[in-house]
């Protein structure tokens, strides 16, 4: 049995209390701070997406193709005013795997939040139009008054390899002119790896 001997903490030995606790100076860093440290940290839009009218709309689609995990942070939704009156609706969609969105495949915007990194995200991000579609995958649509321009929703989602999320928008109902952006803060959790 090794016994651990008070070193008083010079910087090649740990100091022991008299409580027989081991002395140790840590510090603590988030996940994603550390993710983006090592260029495993990106934004990834949809761009503005501009809507005419008052039906629902996936704006930002994207699935883990790689093997560490991929963390959804959270999700910054802008809005414009619109024309029309009562709620915007926002839904988050797990697993969604059909629509034109996916279909169509247009690249959304993905920005490394390293500055220093050029590194990509080993995924398929796609960003959508009005009128695009996820027909597939489950979520509640979620309520946000107009008065309201930008809301964060902190999310947490773990995607695992080949699991995927959407995000779909509604304008209020008659609304003929308004925009919006959908903003996914997304890190690699390489600690299972």
């Amino acid at each position: 049995m090794t016994i651990l001997v008070d070193g008083n903490g010079r910087g090649y030995s740990a100091q022991v209390t008299a409580q027989n606790k081991l002395a140790v100076d840590a510090v603590s860093t988030r996940a994603e701070e550390a993710a983006i440290r090592e260029g495993e940290g990106w934004q990834i839009a949809s761009g503005l997406v501009a809507f005419t009218g008052d039906a629902s709309s996936a704006v930002l689609w994207f699935k883990n193709t790689g093997a560490a995990d991929i963390v959804l942070d959270r999700a910054v939704l802008v809005l414009s005013s619109s024309d029309g009156t009562g709620d915007w609706r926002f839904q988050t969609l797990r697993n969604p795997t059909v629509g034109t969105i996916v279909s169509s495949a247009l690249a959304a915007g993905i920005s490394n939040s390293n500055h220093g990194s050029a590194k990509l995200p080993d995924a398929s991000v796609y960003r959508g139009v009005e009128g695009d579609t996820l027909t597939d995958g489950s979520g509640v649509p979620l309520p946000i008054q107009q008065s309201q321009n930008r809301v964060v929703f902190p999310l947490g989602r773990r995607l695992t390899t080949n699991t995927s999320i959407g995000f779909v928008v509604t304008p209020p109902p008659g609304n003929t002119a308004a925009s919006a952006v959908v903003v996914g803060h997304i890190y690699n959790d390489t600690t299972g790896l």
